[in-house]
């Protein structure tokens, strides 16, 4: 069944076994895993059933970002039924073995990296991704890519797996509203965590709706699966048993704040190709099960042990679209229309590159289309079918260069830091809940981690016979101006922990101290990784609610 939070009784109160905050792609699955198997369940949205700009701008604004180049919170991110996966890219890679272990400068995961991986598979159908392969040499035969096997410092046998991109509402929609024991309340915002006397047990959910009606959700087990972001600020806004905020008895939540480090529109560096036609082995290509896939170019764990180096990607690119130089009409009408066909939030990332044209930048690429526009045409029919009028979208552009030389772009791993953190400010939402206060921080030695992976790589490059990568002398300056938080990255706010000194759940998820009360999804990740962390959230939130249904059943025959 599906209601509007309007139409809930003012001062009114449901009873249900579980209770899930959040109506995004974790909090859906865990909908769905749970459905029929632990009795009533309501999944509460903020959102509506479409999106709303002006409100979500409201409501995830933050009242303060002390780092300029942290994104402002509003961005890539959706105040709806089915959330962010309205809008993503549909990228689906998990977190590596070692991302789960300890290694230099931070502590490992406090459980085994195969409990995660046990549910990829099923977090893959979840978003229509395939089978769990990674390997290009098994899914991607026709595009052989040889090496010195000497070369043990580069990896390009690693592929990322692309989704639909599947929005989850749209696929999952209906099949919870058909539920018998599922309730989804769209319009309902969660402002406090209810719990007994003494905080250790979460009894109940305060909503309140745009209209400023009020209701209670009262239930046995609550899981909070609203983002990165929104977890930590309700868990710090409820107060009514402790004024810390639940949880924060250790002042953990919303520290270890971490994203990804990554180039902003620019690039740095280049790979040449010893062969042109090798780059197609680096394209987003369509796999034997319909699945678009990429291979990767990654640096080995060993070198990235010997050398200090976190968790990184490199993956060639496009040069930068406002420099005519290029002589491409595909990137020329790509910045002329830019405007047209780009998002208005994501052109601040843009902005480095393209700037206020002029009429003469205008005049320079109307030329490139002059002289390409047979090629153009070509591009502009491949992109309708492949794109825009396909159900399985290719995921990006691509585009080959005769001389083989492509600018590199980046993905590093954000190494947690206690001291990048997110917490509550003065001001407060629409809702009465006080904003978020970021202050996102990386170290110098994440700085100098990237640089120095750069040099490796241009070795193993040129030792593997894969090709050239030409660095500018300056590569810390470049790397510095070109480096940024990742938008729409939000992970480890509300961090997994051995005991309640080291985080904020333990190993299940549930919170140090308050019995029943649940989180899933980024904001419980110790560390980072490169991937982008959603597969991974998926397949814990399978693993979540899986313990739940174990816990309930181990409970019933305990009676």
């Amino acid at each position: 069944m599906i209601c509007a939070g309007d139409s809930l009784s003012e001062g009114g109160e449901t009873e249900v076994e579980v209770a899930i905050v959040g109506a995004g792609p974790i909090g859906v699955a865990v909908a769905i895993r749970l459905a029929g198997r632990v009795g009533r369940i309501a999944l509460i949205e903020s959102g509506d059933t479409q999106f709303k700009p002006a409100q979500s701008c409201a409501f995830f604004k933050a009242a303060q970002i002390d780092d300029p180049r942290h994104m402002p919170t509003e961005l890539y991110r959706r105040r709806m039924l089915g959330g962010t996966s309205s809008i993503w890219g549909g990228r689906c890679t998990p977190l590596d073995p070692e991302d789960f272990a300890p290694a230099r400068a931070r502590a490992g995961w406090p459980i085994a990296f195969a409990e995660m991986d046990a549910h990829v598979a099923e977090a893959l159908e979840f978003f229509d991704a395939g089978r769990p392969e990674y390997s290009a040499a098994s899914v991607l035969p026709r595009h052989p890519v040889s090496l010195d096997t000497s070369a043990t410092d580069l990896i390009v046998d690693r592929i990322e797996r692309w989704s639909k991109p599947t929005n989850v509402w749209q696929k999952f929609g209906a099949t919870l509203a058909r539920s018998r024991d599922v309730t989804v309340i769209h319009g309902a915002t969660c402002t406090n965590v209810v719990t007994n006397a003494d905080g250790t047990c979460a009894t109940a959910l305060e909503l309140r709706t745009a209209s400023n009606r009020s209701h209670k959700i009262l239930a046995s087990t609550i899981v909070l699966a609203c983002g990165g972001l929104e977890t930590p600020r309700l868990l710090l806004a409820s107060r009514g048993s402790r004024s810390c905020g639940l949880g924060n008895e250790h002042d953990l939540v919303g520290r270890f704040y971490m994203t990804h480090l990554a180039s902003d529109a620019r690039n740095v560096g280049a790979l040449c190709f010893a062969n042109a036609e090798t780059a197609r082995a680096f394209d987003f290509n369509m796999m034997p099960d319909g699945i678009y896939g990429r291979r990767m170019i990654l640096l080995s764990p060993a070198a990235r042990q010997r050398e200090g180096i976190g968790n990184i990607v490199f993956r060639p690119s496009r040069p930068p679209i406002d420099d005519a130089s290029h002589h491409d009409p595909v990137l020329s009408a790509m910045f002329l229309a830019r405007r047209l066909v780009i998002p208005a939030e994501y052109m601040r990332s843009l902005a480095a590159e393209t700037g206020v044209s002029s009429l003469l930048m205008q005049r320079d690429h109307a030329a490139n289309i002059v002289a390409g526009f047979p090629r153009l045409c070509g591009f502009s029919i491949d992109w309708l079918r492949r794109r825009v009028f396909a159900t399985r979208k290719l995921p990006a552009v691509f585009l080959y260069r005769k001389d083989g030389t492509y600018p590199l772009e980046f993905n590093s791993e954000h190494m947690p830091n206690p001291e990048s953190r997110v917490l509550l400010g003065r001001e407060t939402d629409p809702f009465g809940v006080p904003r978020l206060v970021v202050q996102w921080q990386m170290r110098d030695s994440e700085f100098a981690g990237i640089c120095q992976a750069y040099r490796v790589l241009a070795a193993a490059v040129a030792k593997s016979g894969l090709g050239v990568v030409r660095l500018d002398p300056d590569l810390p300056g470049i790397v510095q101006r070109v480096l940024v938080p990742q938008g729409g990255v939000h992970i480890g706010t509300a961090r997994m922990g051995v005991d309640p000194q080291t985080g904020v759940v333990d190993q299940n998820g549930q919170v140090w101290g308050t019995h029943g009360l649940y989180v899933t999804g980024t904001s419980i990740f110790p560390t980072s990784g490169f991937a982008s962390p959603t597969l991974t959230a998926i397949a814990l939130a399978f693993r979540l609610a899986e313990h739940l249904v174990w816990r309930q059943t181990a409970a019933t025959q305990a009676r």
